[in-house]
């Protein structure tokens, strides 16, 4: 893998990006009143300066203040929203491990086309699974493995 892709992986598990709650508000659209009536009931967290005055919140709980606000607007209860976004966040870090774990290499084919090599079968070591990117889809694929 090579160091791009390690440090673009590193980022997305870090967790170390904050963002001020007041650019939390005005990205998500929750008024920032919203935001520490979830932080005092645990729906969300934040981190806060040496000071304790301000908060700040790092990529997941951004997410997770964006989904609960869209639930709310399709009308569910904040508790219900909240169970929602849980669940979302669950399948969220399944795909997330599905990411690290097992895109080993993503390379350009050509304009606007790429290869995803997956890695190797379970119980085929011999071959690999890659997705094949263009313009207007995406395809999985089976090849033997090169062994250079």
């Amino acid at each position: 893998m090579d160091r791009l892709s390690n440090q673009v992986r590193k980022m997305i598990t870090s967790k170390q990006l904050k963002v001020s709650m007041t650019e939390v508000s005005r990205v998500t659209g929750v008024s920032t009143s919203q935001l520490r009536y979830w932080e005092k009931k645990g729906y969300i967290r934040s981190e806060q300066d040496e000071q304790n005055k301000n908060h700040y919140f790092n990529l997941t709980t951004i997410f997770q203040a964006f989904t609960i606000k869209l639930f709310l607007d399709q009308g569910y209860t904040l508790a219900t929203a909240v169970k929602k976004e849980q669940e979302r966040r669950e399948l969220h870090r399944i795909f997330e491990r599905f990411i690290t774990d097992c895109i080993l290499e993503i390379r350009q084919t050509g304009e606007k086309k790429g290869e995803v090599n997956l890695g190797p079968l379970a119980d085929d070591p011999t071959k690999e699974v890659y997705a094949l990117i263009d313009d207007h889809s995406t395809s999985l694929h089976l090849r033997s493995v090169n062994k250079e």
